[in-house]
């Protein structure tokens, strides 16, 4: 519920700058869940992984399985994230026609795509310490950095931009930020 009242601040202001920039987030979403839900699921899956060999007292699995997830994460969203560069175009024309969206979609991806290796780290992560039985820190973590330091930018960072590139960065420094965050 947070992550989305979060979510519906960020949108507010996406519609302030007009059709075309709304028109190419939602475009751009679309394909953005090819390469983030993938990642969801990795750090779901080191949930139950790292509970049963946590719980088993295997610890130096849970550090292999912690290591081996981040690293196919790794490789998922910088192979994806490529991928969607390279054909940021076609892809956007699949849903649109429209130049002017098509050129915010392209914009969003090269802010974006990029820097989708941090979720992976971040979900890697927040999966391998819920696992533990730690449920708490990962929560505090992901309202901090995807919901709270996203309103505080948007209310008190993005006036000093004057145009959809304070919105584009706000994404990569909140999942740099909780990444961090995850790591400590």
């Amino acid at each position: 519920m947070i992550l989305t009242l979060s979510n519906v601040v960020v949108q507010y202001h996406i519609n302030g700058f007009g059709e075309n920039v709304i028109a190419a987030f939602a475009v751009y979403f679309k394909a953005e869940n090819l390469l983030c839900l993938p990642i969801i699921a990795f750090g779901q899956a080191m949930v139950t992984f790292t509970g049963q060999n946590y719980g088993a007292g295997k610890i130096d699995r849970v550090k292999k399985g912690m290591w081996v997830t981040i690293a196919m994460g790794l490789i998922y969203t910088i192979t994806t994230g490529i991928l969607l560069l390279v054909f940021s175009d076609p892809l956007m024309r699949l849903f649109t026609n429209d130049d002017a969206v098509v050129a915010y979609g392209e914009l969003a991806m090269k802010y974006f795509c990029p820097f989708y290796f941090i979720l992976s780290i971040m979900h890697g992560l927040a999966g391998t310490i819920r696992g533990a039985g730690k449920s708490v820190p990962p929560m505090v973590v992901l309202l901090t950095s995807l919901c709270l330091f996203r309103i505080v930018w948007i209310q008190f960072i993005l006036p000093t931009f004057h145009d959809i590139d304070g919105i584009f960065v706000l994404y990569p420094v909140s999942w740099a930020f909780g990444a961090a965050l995850m790591v400590l």
